[in-house]
């Protein structure tokens, strides 16, 4: 696909040229305070719930506490994604403090940890090596080529990988935690390593005080809460990139044409646009990682005719669609790799 595509010289530059002439990049303040404020509240409603239900303790209660959590806890998450794009405040320091606020304080999962890393994956977006997003511990080969380079440990997981990858959703913000601890401990230094131990910690105590009040039942809604807050991330995320091209490594490809050929959007409306919080124009992220999200559906409007013009495949689905044809890819990358061996 990438050999069919030629960029013209400057085509990234005039497309953003337009988008700034359009105003697309200019701070959307007063956006960011009413949609953080309710993340935020929805996060504080969730965690309010489980101490409402308690005397009941019901299994109903279990899960609505768990979903409340969940939701809340994602689109907090979603708030700290655009800080750390710094997408929010024109200061670095402002969107820093936000997004340390929303991950390591919030959640207990190192903003610096998950800023790193999704750093490198809008550098090697697709990269089969590069890109963290495609690596999942080495459990999810979303290519023939990641299946076959995977050691033999891997085969059984490639096998049954489409019925296996959503249960590994389930365990993601234990990961993130245990992986934001080592990236702090091995690889921050100084006062921001302090600084990021300490808010982990607190989050990690007033997470667990609960349960000194309500025993099993807070234990129970928290990892509930916590599996459910996983799978829905990974459902905000996968229909972005999975089953899109992945490149080999080193592969030379300009900006333009890695972002836009290996990005998915989600078909936009304003249900989708408030459940993915903004991850939906998944292209017009990846062109313009700063721009704010509330400014993507202008941009949309921009960035679409111009792929049109140049011949660059702009790829855009219902979000169900998506879902169907990411299931269908990791089975048919299991198949792949079963014949040549692989699995």
């Amino acid at each position: 696909m990438a050999a069919e595509f030629v960029e013209p010289q400057g085509a990234y530059a005039e497309l953003r040229q337009a988008v700034v002439g359009a105003g697309l990049l200019e701070r959307a303040y007063g956006y960011y305070l009413w949609r953080a404020s309710l993340s935020f509240l929805l996060l504080a409603v969730g965690i309010a719930l489980p101490f409402l239900f308690a005397p009941t303790a019901s299994a109903p209660a279990l899960l609505l506490s768990a979903v409340a959590i969940a939701f809340g806890s994602v689109q907090v998450a979603l708030i700290g994604h655009d800080a750390g794009h710094r997408a929010i405040f024109k200061s670095a320091k402002a969107n820093w403090a936000l997004g340390s606020l929303c991950w390591s304080l919030s959640l207990g999962i190192s903003f610096w940890y998950w800023t790193d890393r999704h750093t490198r994956h809008h550098t090697s977006t697709n990269d089969a090596r590069a890109d963290p997003d495609l690596q999942w511990a080495g459990l999810v080969a979303y290519s023939e080529e990641i299946a076959n380079a995977r050691a033999n440990r891997s085969i059984w997981l490639t096998r049954y990988q489409a019925i296996l990858g959503p249960l590994y959703t389930l365990f993601l913000p234990f990961a993130f935690r245990v992986e934001g601890w080592q990236f702090t401990l091995n690889h921050l230094r100084g006062p921001r390593r302090i600084a990021e131990i300490g808010l982990m910690i607190v989050s990690t105590l007033a997470w667990l005080l609960p349960v000194a009040v309500m025993s099993w039942w807070w234990l129970a809604v928290f990892l509930l809460s916590q599996s459910l807050a996983g799978l829905y991330l990974a459902l905000a995320i996968a229909p972005n990139h999975k089953g899109m091209p992945t490149w080999a490594p080193g592969m030379a490809l300009s900006f333009l044409e890695r972002q836009v050929l290996s990005s998915r959007n989600v078909a936009p409306n304003r249900l989708w646009d408030f459940v993915f919080g903004g991850l939906n124009y998944q292209i017009e992220h990846h062109l313009f990682p700063t721009m704010p999200r509330v400014h993507f559906g202008e941009a949309r409007v921009l960035v679409k005719p111009f792929c049109a013009a140049h011949g660059l495949a702009y790829t855009e689905m219902g979000a169900l669609a998506s879902y169907r044809l990411v299931l269908a890819e990791l089975r048919r990358v299991a198949r792949a790799a079963a014949s040549s061996g692989a699995a």
